[in-house]
């Protein structure tokens, strides 16, 4: 849109639509596409679907009075895009709602674009030429701004070489940065306003307030009912389709608590999951559907006698940095492309929002412990980088810590929401709504803000978490976790009475399976493969960080910080470019060593 209300100039707009081919993973001749544009030509709306033309999905355009609506994700409930096509505040409607999705509104006098509480439905905002851009994608930001520009009807990317530093050492974004040049990401809870004749603003919305904690066993299991009754409501979504779920169970506790509250809620659902045979992963899913009377569909991974056999490294992090844009690392895994699957699907991913966040693995509460937990997720391997990188992050971690001093505890938790939910788990969601009906209830924005709403002293003690497991489904009480217990119950249980049960939740024994992982037991086949791409990296990398020290930590076999290695993997693979070419088909699988069995 324009900043004067001027009529957005053909060759912009024209690009704008080249560059939805150039952001967007998924074939052109799978589309459908809409556009809507205001009379005087000043705002216009580009969106595309590969979602099939049935129930229960949405065209890509919505229209009513003058006004015209595109969302990401999906909705709580029938009729939510009506409500917020209608709204007279686009944000505070969206706040009642449920779902997990972000939300595009063009009219006459402007847009505006809102991210709900998590933001894993992400909106990226960028300014040039006069005129204002919001999009789901972070390249169809920068390209479509780099157009308005320099006047480009193809224009190449630009990164944000330092806003990487990062990346380096975690694997994702935690800033708001993104690894291009003038965009920007749309905090949570927030909404992008573009109106004609005045300048863009974000308009932040208020978090839920928390609450005080419960005094004594009945007001805790009074106060975790409302986030038993957002999961019910969260998991409403999945009768919309003809078939059951495909819930992906393993032995934790976050996708055991969605297959309680289908249980609960009668959802059709069967368990999948996959591993080798006899991790506990694999056997404890297995028992979890066996209490709850439903079919668990196993896929044992991908073997030879003695060893796993995995794609190329390269291959993963094209694909990787593709279809995430960059900002997360190839040391994840995210599917490629597919035809749309309409079956529904759902997991456990993102249960950290009700357990406190960085918080759930945070023991050390004190000031000092706090701090040095900040420092890692801002300054974590600064000897690795670059001064001018650590100089770059130390302005976000200087933030923080005054943020901790106001707050308290709380920024373990707000940071994790922020960051990990809102950067790095957002790529990785993205990629599924590409390929299937996916819905991620954790993520919900009612039971966010249900989850928020509960001390966070308390949430992290995962009680509220285990007394909504045991409201929704009670069978589950004494099957054990893979690792650990409640937290709330890791030395002894709350009563006398308890103690049979309590023995009844140890959890099983390790197994050779359980604590293998391929991607950090690697030897020499996949480090020759990592020191050949990463040295040969573009000299931008090499800005924010020191040659010689990767050299050094290449060296390392088997190595100290694997994650690193494909870290830097993914940013070579980025700032070379050639995540925008075909993916390359001619790289060999590789075989990575199983552990010796006792």
């Amino acid at each position: 849109m324009g900043d004067a209300g001027g009529r957005i100039p053909d060759g912009v707009l024209a690009a704008a639509r080249w560059a939805v081919g150039e952001a967007v993973p998924v074939p052109a001749d799978v589309w459908r596409t809409a556009e809507w544009v205001a009379p005087d030509g000043g705002t216009a709306l580009l969106a595309w679907s590969n979602e099939p033309v049935e129930e229960p999905f949405p065209a890509p355009v919505l229209t009513s009075g003058g006004r015209a609506l595109a969302y990401c994700g999906y909705l709580g409930a029938k009729g939510d895009a009506d409500l917020l096509l209608d709204a007279a505040s686009l944000g505070a409607e969206a706040d009642g709602l449920g779902g997990c999705f972000s939300v595009f509104r063009a009219g006459p006098d402007g847009f505006e674009a809102a991210t709900s509480i998590t933001r894993a439905c992400p909106v990226y905002t960028a300014e040039a030429g006069g005129l204002r851009f919001a999009a789901s994608r972070a390249l169809l930001a920068h390209l479509a701004a780099r157009a308005a520009a320099t006047g480009l009807t193809r224009p190449a990317p630009a990164y944000d070489v330092m806003a990487l530093q990062s990346m380096v050492r975690h694997g994702f974004f935690a800033s708001d940065e993104t690894p291009f040049e003038g965009v920007r990401a749309v905090p949570n809870a927030a909404t992008f306003v573009a109106r004609r004749g005045r300048p863009a603003a974000v308009v932040a919305r208020p978090l839920p307030e928390q609450e005080p904690a419960p005094r004594g066993r009945k007001e805790a299991v009074a106060r975790a009912e409302p986030l038993a009754e957002a999961l019910l409501a969260a998991v409403e979504p999945f009768r919309w389709h003809d078939r059951p779920l495909r819930l992906a169970l393993s032995g934790g506790r976050d996708s055991r608590l969605i297959a309680a509250a289908c249980h609960a809620a009668g959802v059709p659902f069967f368990g999948a999951t996959h591993g080798l045979a006899d991790s506990p992963d694999v056997v404890l899913a297995q028992r979890v559907a066996a209490v709850l009377g439903v079919e668990c569909r196993v896929t044992v991974d991908r073997q030879r006698p003695g060893a796993v056999v995995v794609g190329h490294p390269v291959r993963r992090a094209h694909a990787l940095v593709r279809m995430c844009e960059g900002m997360n690392s190839a040391y994840e895994g995210v599917n490629r492309w597919a035809p749309f699957d309409p079956e529904p699907r759902s997991s456990g991913s993102g249960g950290e929002r009700l357990r406190g966040g960085f918080l759930t693995d945070q023991a050390d509460l004190s000031p000092d412990g706090v701090r040095a937990r900040l420092k890692t997720v801002f300054l974590a391997q600064s000897e690795f980088l670059t001064p001018d990188a650590n100089a770059h992050a130390e302005r976000h971690h200087a933030a923080w810590v005054a943020r901790y001093e106001r707050d308290g505890v709380d920024v373990l938790d707000k940071l994790h929401m922020f960051y990990k939910t809102g950067r790095w788990l957002a790529g990785s969601h993205t990629a599924t709504l590409m390929n299937w009906a996916y819905y991620h209830p954790f993520l919900d924005n009612r039971v966010v803000r249900a989850a928020l709403a509960l001390p966070v002293e308390w949430r992290m003690t995962e009680e509220p978490v285990a007394l909504a497991l045991h409201r929704l489904a009670p069978r589950l009480r004494d099957v054990p976790f893979d690792g650990k217990r409640w937290r709330f119950e890791t030395e002894r249980p709350r009563s006398l009475r308890s103690w049979p049960g309590w023995r009844r939740r140890a959890t099983p024994p390790s197994t050779a399976a359980a604590g293998f992982n391929w991607r950090k037991s690697y030897g020499h086949d996949l480090a020759d493969v990592f020191r050949a791409h990463i040295l040969d990296a573009p000299a931008e990398l090499f800005s924010i960080v020191d040659r010689k020290a990767v050299e050094r930590r290449l060296s390392e076999v088997p190595p100290r910080r694997p994650g690193q290695s494909w870290h830097l993997l993914s940013l070579s693979v980025l700032l070379s470019g050639t995540w925008r070419t075909p993916e390359p088909t001619d790289l060999p699988d590789i075989e990575v060593p199983l552990p010796a069995r006792e």
